[in-house]
């Protein structure tokens, strides 16, 4: 824990210092990318093409930084907003810090500004690059690439596979350019199975600007193709697994197929692409699976994130205490679990974000000190954004960060709220899943617009299975290449979760009005954030409200000068049957008064106790005026 200038000692989890710093960071690559896609299609630039012109430099670097310096002064001002921000957040910045803050916010958003410049410049002089905007479609090229991703179901029609790749060189004129391009590789046939993760291949194809998704370039019209370098033995062995996994999962009912693997190592059963002929489901039914799950809100469940980070980290320290290791072995475990998960699944942005951001706290833990998530995730954002500034622009990384704070700086408060209402396991399931849809909320409506009502419900329905299923799912994927019938054994058990998780999304996708329509792009995920805010500020306004209604009602049940009551208070609420008791003062109002005995005055009081109050009110108006 740190301690501020007051000396209050922060929760590590809460500390939200190079928060300001990571969104200052990510804004300014997102501000760069957004002038550079304006001037490109000012230009008529082909889409997959980066324009970059040397008037824009002054602008994002003058004007960018000081519409966040409003920001920061806010920030700074943060004493005198103090009545409207909540007390857990009011010690999270000591004080003083407001200038070092301001300074490191502004620097954040101009090195951001930076990054992503150069990553444009660079990306626009790449060899490949240049290629895909001069060549025509039908010339081939020579070119040595890297498989990124495992083989999986092709996006575009004309292709029976697709993988994202690296061109590492491009050869011309008789030598081999080096080339850092990033690429989507679309392959038919018999490609597709003599392909797979980790591999180095070189081919001749056809490099073009990519017309939708990630990558700015397409490959595609494989000729000549061989491998140059095999995968690596831990990147082949994990191939295999997911091969022999794969065969395994194909011997389940069609639910099964396509849940377990996605649950699992995030690649849902329809869109695996891999040797041997495996019995595909039914592309009609995996369509409506796949359509169920996105409108009942738990797609997310398909995508490995960080609950299995912490299943794996949970199970390693449960070991290392079992046969008794120390604290130092037991972190190096947790950071080989990590290392070896992150090779299993598809890889993603959201498995880079927690592969990192889980290693940060299990080097905390070789040290002794306890996880700081919020500190974690904003060093995680920071690195890989100057290392990659292209995940700037990712929905999966935003997804997964804004998930992972919003669970962070909610949950806690929330579940203390509904512990009051609800049992402590369905209020720590309502706590988590409101709380990670705070955040990623508007970012769901800039991918579709429309707000899964039943989201909510759906998540509790499937909470109680999902570590069941993604345990015995890992389980099926480690034993597959060893022993097949323990394996799919542990891959029926994984089955039977899916098989209620698919039920639930049936059940809650299955009414018209479960997906409410809402704008698109910005302006409905801004509509979303003011919606929210909204309902955040709700209580407070009820809250200000009810103090206001209370100090007219002390205003008028003041008891008249010269009457007095010796040994007990004089209070005026003529309310028979109720006993008195003296009022303390009520914070801003200078007169004392006093209330029936019970509980004291509070926002959300019982209406009856206002109705009883009224009353005495009325009555006693009535009284004075018939005397």
């Amino acid at each position: 824990m740190s301690r501020t200038s007051t000396g209050v000692r922060l929760d590590g989890r809460h500390d939200l210092r190079l928060l300001p710093v990571a969104i200052a960071m990510w804004a300014g690559e997102l501000a760069a990318s957004a002038v550079c896609n304006r001037a490109n299609l000012a230009s008529g630039a082909s889409p997959g093409a980066t324009v970059w012109t040397a008037s824009m430099m002054p602008v994002l670097l003058v004007v960018f930084p000081a519409s966040l310096a409003l920001l920061a002064a806010m920030i700074y001002a943060r004493r005198s907003l103090a009545c409207i921000i909540r007390t857990a957040w009011r010690g999270t910045v000591p004080t003083g810090a407001g200038i070092v803050l301001l300074v490191m916010v502004l620097t954040a958003s101009g090195a951001g500004i930076l990054v992503s410049s150069a990553h444009q410049r660079t990306q626009q002089r790449d060899p490949a690059m240049r290629i895909a905007q001069q060549a025509s479609a039908s010339r081939l090229s020579t070119l040595d690439m890297h498989i990124d991703t495992p083989m999986t179901a092709s996006s575009r029609r004309g292709a029976d596979c697709q993988a994202d790749v690296t061109i590492i060189g491009v050869h011309e004129a008789a030598r081999v350019t080096p080339s850092h391009a990033s690429a989507r590789l679309f392959a038919n046939g018999d490609t597709c199975i003599s392909l797979d993760h980790g591999m180095q291949i070189r081919t001749q194809a056809s490099v073009s600007p990519a017309a939708f998704g990630s990558r700015p370039l397409w490959v595609d019209d494989l000729t000549h193709t061989g491998i140059t370098r095999a995968p690596q033995p831990a990147r082949s062995l994990a191939n295999r697994m997911r091969h022999r996994f794969a065969a395994v999962t194909a011997r389940l009912s069609d639910q099964g197929r396509i849940l377990v693997p996605g649950l699992t190592c995030g690649l849902l059963g329809q869109d695996y692409i891999g040797p041997g002929s495996l019995e595909q489901p039914d592309t009609t039914y995996a369509a409506r699976v796949e359509q169920e799950f996105r409108t009942s809100g738990i797609m997310h469940l398909m995508a490995v994130s960080g609950g299995h980070f912490i299943l794996v980290a949970q199970l390693t320290q449960w070991l290392g205490a079992a046969i008794r290791l120390p604290r130092p072995v037991a972190a190096i475990g947790v950071i080989a679990a990590y290392q070896g998960l992150a090779i299993l699944v598809y890889p993603s942005d959201s498995v880079l974000r927690a592969q990192i951001m889980g290693t940060f706290s299990a080097i905390g833990m070789l040290f002794g000190r306890p996880p700081q998530t919020a500190s974690a995730l904003a060093w995680t954002t920071i690195m890989v954004l100057a290392l990659a500034p292209g995940k700037s622009a990712s929905y999966g990384y935003a997804l997964s960060s804004a998930a992972v704070l919003g669970i962070t700086l909610c949950t806690p408060p929330l579940q203390r709220r509904l512990d009051r209402r609800l049992p402590h396991t369905a209020s720590q399931a309502v706590a988590t899943t409101l709380s990670a849809q705070i955040f990623t909320l508007p970012i769901q409506i800039l991918m579709e617009p429309q707000i899964p009502l039943l989201s909510v419900l759906a998540n509790i329905m499937v909470a109680p299975f999902v570590s069941w299923a993604t345990i015995t799912g890992l389980i099926a994927l480690i034993l597959a290449p060893f022993v097949p019938a323990l394996a799919f054994a542990a891959a029926w058990l994984a089955s039977c979760g899916t098989a209620i998780m698919a039920w639930t999304a049936h059940v809650c996708a299955a009414p018209d009005w479960t997906a409410l329509a809402w704008p698109s792009g910005i302006p409905g995920a801004l509509l979303a954030l003011a919606v929210q805010a909204v309902i955040a500020l709700l209580p407070g306004i009820i809250r200000l409200g009810a103090h206001a209604i209370g100090d007219r009602a002390i205003r008028y049940g003041r008891p008249r000068a010269g009457r007095e009551q010796s040994g007990q208070d004089t209070c005026t609420f003529m309310n028979p049957g109720h006993a008195r008791r003296p009022h303390p003062p009520i914070a801003g109002n200078s007169r004392a008064g006093c209330t029936p005995a019970g509980r004291p005055w509070r926002a959300c009081g019982k209406i009856g106790a206002w109705l009883a109050e009224t009353r005495g009110m009325i009555d006693d108006q009535w009284h004075r005026h018939n005397r």
